[in-house]
Protein backbone atom coordinates (compact mmCIF):
# COMPACT_ATOMS: atom_id res chain seq x y z
CA UNK A 1 0.00 0.00 0.00
CA UNK A 2 1.38 3.41 -0.97
CA UNK A 3 1.41 6.35 1.44
CA UNK A 4 -1.44 7.98 -0.49
CA UNK A 5 -3.53 4.81 -0.36
CA UNK A 6 -2.86 4.53 3.36
CA UNK A 7 -3.86 8.17 3.90
CA UNK A 8 -7.05 7.68 1.90
CA UNK A 9 -7.98 4.58 3.91
CA UNK A 10 -7.25 6.41 7.18
CA UNK A 11 -9.43 9.35 6.18
CA UNK A 12 -12.32 7.10 5.19
CA UNK A 13 -11.88 5.20 8.44
CA UNK A 14 -12.87 8.45 10.20
CA UNK A 15 -16.38 7.99 8.78
CA UNK A 16 -19.01 5.71 10.31
CA UNK A 17 -19.30 2.10 9.20
CA UNK A 18 -21.87 0.45 6.96
CA UNK A 19 -24.34 0.00 9.83
CA UNK A 20 -24.81 3.73 10.40
CA UNK A 21 -27.60 4.05 7.86
CA UNK A 22 -28.75 7.54 8.96
CA UNK A 23 -25.28 9.03 8.34
CA UNK A 24 -24.93 7.42 4.91
CA UNK A 25 -28.50 8.34 3.96
CA UNK A 26 -27.81 11.97 4.91
CA UNK A 27 -24.55 11.99 2.95
CA UNK A 28 -26.28 10.39 -0.04
CA UNK A 29 -28.94 13.08 -0.02
CA UNK A 30 -26.38 15.85 0.48
CA UNK A 31 -24.26 14.61 -2.43
CA UNK A 32 -27.28 13.95 -4.63
CA UNK A 33 -26.26 10.43 -5.63
CA UNK A 34 -28.32 7.26 -5.84
CA UNK A 35 -26.18 4.59 -4.18
CA UNK A 36 -23.58 5.19 -1.54
CA UNK A 37 -23.24 2.35 0.98
CA UNK A 38 -23.12 -0.41 -1.63
CA UNK A 39 -20.66 1.61 -3.74
CA UNK A 40 -18.47 2.18 -0.68
CA UNK A 41 -18.63 -1.53 0.20
CA UNK A 42 -17.53 -2.54 -3.29
CA UNK A 43 -14.73 0.05 -3.26
CA UNK A 44 -13.47 -1.22 0.10
CA UNK A 45 -13.46 -4.81 -1.21
CA UNK A 46 -11.45 -3.73 -4.26
CA UNK A 47 -9.00 -1.87 -2.03
CA UNK A 48 -8.56 -4.98 0.10
CA UNK A 49 -7.51 -6.75 -3.10
CA UNK A 50 -4.96 -3.99 -3.75
CA UNK A 51 -6.94 -1.84 -6.21
CA UNK A 52 -7.58 1.58 -4.65
CA UNK A 53 -8.89 3.16 -7.84
CA UNK A 54 -12.55 2.46 -6.98
CA UNK A 55 -12.08 3.98 -3.52
CA UNK A 56 -10.45 7.08 -5.01
CA UNK A 57 -13.25 7.40 -7.57
CA UNK A 58 -15.82 7.02 -4.80
CA UNK A 59 -14.29 9.92 -2.86
CA UNK A 60 -14.13 12.12 -5.94
CA UNK A 61 -17.70 11.27 -6.98
CA UNK A 62 -19.17 11.93 -3.53
CA UNK A 63 -17.11 14.78 -2.12
CA UNK A 64 -15.84 16.72 -5.13
CA UNK A 65 -19.15 18.46 -5.85
CA UNK A 66 -18.84 22.23 -5.67
CA UNK A 67 -22.56 22.80 -6.11
CA UNK A 68 -23.34 20.60 -3.12
CA UNK A 69 -20.34 21.39 -0.93
CA UNK A 70 -22.37 23.17 1.74
CA UNK A 71 -24.74 20.22 2.18
CA UNK A 72 -21.94 17.64 2.08
CA UNK A 73 -19.96 19.61 4.65
CA UNK A 74 -23.00 19.80 6.92
CA UNK A 75 -23.58 16.04 6.64
CA UNK A 76 -19.94 15.34 7.54
CA UNK A 77 -19.93 17.90 10.33
CA UNK A 78 -22.64 15.94 12.15
CA UNK A 79 -20.15 13.09 12.51
CA UNK A 80 -16.80 14.91 12.64
CA UNK A 81 -17.98 17.53 15.11
CA UNK A 82 -17.52 20.79 13.24
CA UNK A 83 -17.81 22.41 9.85
CA UNK A 84 -14.12 23.31 9.94
CA UNK A 85 -13.09 19.68 10.50
CA UNK A 86 -15.48 18.57 7.75
CA UNK A 87 -14.01 21.06 5.26
CA UNK A 88 -10.46 19.97 6.11
CA UNK A 89 -11.45 16.30 5.83
CA UNK A 90 -12.99 16.88 2.38
CA UNK A 91 -9.91 18.74 1.14
CA UNK A 92 -7.58 16.02 2.44
CA UNK A 93 -9.71 13.19 1.02
CA UNK A 94 -9.95 14.78 -2.43
CA UNK A 95 -6.20 15.43 -2.51
CA UNK A 96 -5.40 11.85 -1.49
CA UNK A 97 -7.89 10.44 -4.00
CA UNK A 98 -6.38 12.57 -6.77
CA UNK A 99 -2.91 11.28 -5.94
CA UNK A 100 -4.13 7.66 -5.85
CA UNK A 101 -5.86 8.08 -9.23
CA UNK A 102 -2.73 9.55 -10.80
CA UNK A 103 -0.55 6.78 -9.39
CA UNK A 104 -2.60 4.18 -11.31
CA UNK A 105 -1.78 5.69 -14.70
CA UNK A 106 0.51 3.20 -16.37
CA UNK A 107 2.62 5.76 -18.18
CA UNK A 108 1.43 9.36 -18.15
CA UNK A 109 3.61 10.23 -21.14
CA UNK A 110 2.03 7.48 -23.25
CA UNK A 111 -1.41 8.73 -22.25
CA UNK A 112 -0.44 12.30 -23.16
CA UNK A 113 0.97 11.12 -26.50
CA UNK A 114 -2.31 9.34 -27.28
CA UNK A 115 -4.21 12.59 -26.69
CA UNK A 116 -1.93 14.50 -29.06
Amino acid sequence: MTDDEQQLAALLNDLPGHDDAPFWRGLKEAAGIHRIRSTMSSAVESAQDGDFEALAEFVLDVFNRDTRLKDITAALATHLGSTLRARAWIADAIAAADRVNRSHVEDPLDELAEKW
